[in-house]
């Protein structure tokens, strides 16, 4: 009985300890797949944020829920910028040839007491635009020269003379002989956007010529007023530097194309030191003004006889006006056009032969789409009434001392 009585023990004794040892495996194990997994694979976990709505064809019924894993996988490099690879020195060694320094020349010596010959009386920019030599400048560059120089980025000199100049977009055109070392495409100014690359070639202070500084488009269709009293319209707003020698130099986007002429910066409102904020001249105007000097040595304006403040969408909101675009008519000069058509102080002139007038299209340069003698239509807002009317201009030709 002693013997059989242990063998039992034996035989249960050890199927308690098979039986406790299958229950502790599992437990052990369990504990061991939450430590282990989730470090291991974490993609096996996706996490409640993860989860992403994907919207399928307008065809299907409802939205597919896609569950995404958590991100430890290599992301997709960002899109390459349209201004990625593109090298700054290249295009200035590509056009550095056809910028040059303009210096106007004058007789300072009073009453010939310090002899006739012309000295410099300033300095500026210029580039050339064709194989005949002609050359876009700033018209305050020029003005009231009795010889003009230019200085090539060689070094060598050349004589030029002044085919036209206008005072109202502050451009000129001068010519050298040729041949020339190189030429500049003008580019459409239309196509800029705030934020744009550009960059900036000018003579600064007359003897650092062909500097170049760098930066981005601030604003489009500003308004600038001049020491004149009249305004320069629709002109680019940016950060690169420009200081005095860089008026007339050319504003290039990064394809090489100029897309602006450096006109003036801004440094101080009142007591506030200012950075930052020059303006050129869009090609686009330039190109028109540019062709007329060319052609006629003067502009020949097509002329309303109003004087006018642009409007924007912002201070149509500020002045809660019924239209955001067009211009605001502030004085119609008697028996002018306009006022032959019945414009009236206080009108809003929202397009012209259908074309609105806006920010892309200023009133200026839709103008200069036509010529004096030119039956045009606007279309008016007239606040005092309400109305909205259609009047028809008989376009006349600026005169020439406004």
């Amino acid at each position: 009985m002693k013997r059989g009585y242990s063998l039992w023990v034996v035989v249960l004794v050890a199927l308690l300890a098979l039986s406790f040892g299958t229950v502790a495996g599992g437990v052990a194990g369990t504990v061991a797949a939450l430590l282990v997994v989730p470090r291991s694979s974490p993609v096996s976990m996706p996490q409640p944020t993860e989860v992403v709505t994907v919207a399928t064809s307008t065809a299907s019924p409802s939205p597919t829920v896609v569950a995404l894993p958590s991100p430890t996988a290599t992301l997709a490099p960002p899109a390459a910028s349209a201004d990625e690879g593109v090298s700054v020195a290249d295009i200035v060694e590509r056009v550095s040839p056809a910028v040059v320094t303009v210096v106007n020349r004058q007789a300072l010596g009073l009453g010939g007491l310090f002899g006739d010959e012309n000295e410099p009386a300033g300095t500026g920019t210029g580039f050339i635009i064709d194989e005949q030599g002609h050359v876009i400048t700033n018209n305050h560059v020029v003005e009231g020269a009795q010889e003009i120089e230019v200085l090539f980025s060689d070094g060598s000199k050349a004589s030029a003379q002044l085919v036209g100049a206008d005072r109202f977009s502050d451009l000129a055109v001068i010519k050298v002989d040729p041949p020339v070392p190189g030429t500049l495409p003008l580019g459409d100014s239309d196509q800029l956007r705030p934020g744009d690359r550009v960059i900036a070639i000018g003579s600064t202070l007359g003897d650092f010529t062909n500097t170049v500084t760098e930066g981005v488009v601030s604003g489009l269709g500003r308004q600038l007023e001049t020491p004149d009293g009249f305004n320069l319209e629709n002109m680019i707003q940016h950060d690169a530097s420009i200081n005095p020698g860089n008026s007339g130099g050319p504003l290039l986007n990064l394809r090489g194309e100029v897309v602006g002429v450096n006109t003036a910066v801004v440094r101080q409102a009142g007591f506030l030191p200012i950075e930052g904020l020059g303006f050129a001249i869009p090609s686009n105007t330039v190109k028109i003004i540019a062709d007329q000097l060319i052609q006629n040595g003067r502009v020949i304006r097509p002329y309303l006889g109003i004087t006018y403040e642009p409007i924007t969408p912002r201070q149509a909101l500020a002045g809660d006006l019924p239209v955001d675009h067009g211009v605001l008519v502030t004085a119609v000069e008697p028996g002018s056009p306009a006022d032959q058509a019945g414009a009236r102080d206080g009108d809003i002139i929202t397009a012209l032969n259908g074309q609105a007038i806006d920010g892309d299209h200023p009133l200026v340069n839709e103008l200069f789409r036509y010529r004096p003698g030119d039956t045009v239509t606007m279309e008016v807002f007239r606040p005092s009434t309400g109305e909205t009317l259609t009047l028809r201009v008989q376009l006349g030709e600026r005169p020439a001392d406004l």
